[in-house]
């Protein structure tokens, strides 16, 4: 097959049937590459010890797990003894102000990269933006970029930035050219300060080697075992702790956000077609103030959605599936205040 490096190929089954499409896009010459299985929303490793392959060479796959990614976009300011550095620009060894003040050494940097074809329309990709000011007076001081599920350090919990998108001042972007993500690591999980924010450090919950240059960490550290994950703070996916801090931000935003016991009865339409989401949704007592809508899968909690848009009989909506729903036996759209069912 010769150098593989930034090549694509498909996985064919033994009747030539086409499987799966992969990425591959090597650093080092050696060591993990994964690839995203579309069909199932779960990413997959490929271990291997050279940058080529002759043919009849055996290729070991490995599930992953849940395909999640947490870090921050080429660019982002991250505060270090010396002030803020762009976290490309960082190295291991520099040293890092985390949110209580201490100053600790980086052990080690991912980086991962998506072309445009395999980031756009892949909401679990796409990068998620808090505005200038967003969560409070000058935080962050620029707009910061990270990655959907990347943990925001918020009223003493962890929040994925997802959980936190309201379509004014935390919005996820709809498309893009290329997108880079660097994670920094520390000996322990941590809070840094980005752009003025406080945010998450890596943690490796078994998704080191999402990273394109994963071997760097088997070379620098070739006695690491791995451990479970242990986070600084808890992290909240739901619950009363994140409706709090959404409505906060989303008041902060202008977005009017009213108790849950006075919004009235939910109305309005919903509709799924051509991976779209649309509709309309309206609070009998406050018609025309925006509805954010949780997206539940099954039971699951895949997204959030903000009805804002005047419309005839309430406030519209649009937004593509999202690529954790896929296959979905049920997708329905409620109320994040109250879980009230739309349609």
């Amino acid at each position: 097959m010769g150098d593989i490096s930034g090549e694509s190929y498909q996985i064919q089954d033994g009747n030539g049937a086409r499987i799966h499409s992969i990425e591959f896009t090597l650093d080092s010459g050696k060591g993990v590459g994964s690839y995203l299985d579309y069909n199932n929303g779960r990413f997959y490793y490929l271990f291997y010890t050279t940058n080529s392959y002759d043919i009849g060479d055996d290729l070991i796959f490995s599930p992953g797990g849940v395909f999640d990614i947490a870090c921050y976009l080429t660019g982002t300011a991250i505060r270090t003894a010396n002030g803020d550095v762009a976290v490309e620009r960082l190295s291991i060894g520099d040293k890092l102000v985390t949110a209580s003040g201490q100053s600790r050494p980086i052990k080690w940097i991912g980086r991962r990269s998506y072309a445009r074809r395999f980031a756009n329309g892949n909401k679990d990709v796409l990068p998620v933006c808090f505005k200038a000011g967003s969560i409070s007076d000058n935080v962050p001081a620029r707009d910061l970029h990270v990655s959907p599920k990347h943990a925001m350090f918020i009223d003493g919990v962890l929040i994925a930035a997802e959980r936190l998108v309201n379509g004014v001042t935390v919005t996820q972007a709809t498309e893009v050219d290329e997108v880079t993500y660097w994670h920094i690591e520390l000996d322990s999980h941590d809070v840094l300060i980005a752009e003025g924010a406080a945010s998450e450090s890596f943690v490796d919950d078994n998704s080191r080697a999402m990273f394109h240059n994963a071997a760097e960490f088997a070379e620098l550290y070739p006695d690491s075992e791995q451990a479970p994950a242990v986070y600084c703070a808890p992290r909240v996916q739901d619950g009363h702790a994140l409706h709090a801090v959404w409505t906060r931000l989303a008041q902060r935003a202008g977005i009017a956000v009213a108790a849950a016991d006075e919004l009235g009865a939910l109305t309005g339409e919903v509709s799924i077609h051509d991976g779209l989401i649309t509709g309309w949704a309206r609070n009998a007592a406050h018609p025309k103030a925006p509805v954010c809508l949780d997206m539940i899968a099954d039971g699951v909690l895949v997204g959030r959605v903000l009805a804002r848009d005047e419309a005839a009989h309430g406030q519209a909506f649009s937004a593509p599936v999202p690529q954790s729903a896929a296959g979905a036996a049920c997708l329905t759209l409620r109320r994040s205040a109250d879980g009230a069912v739309l349609g």
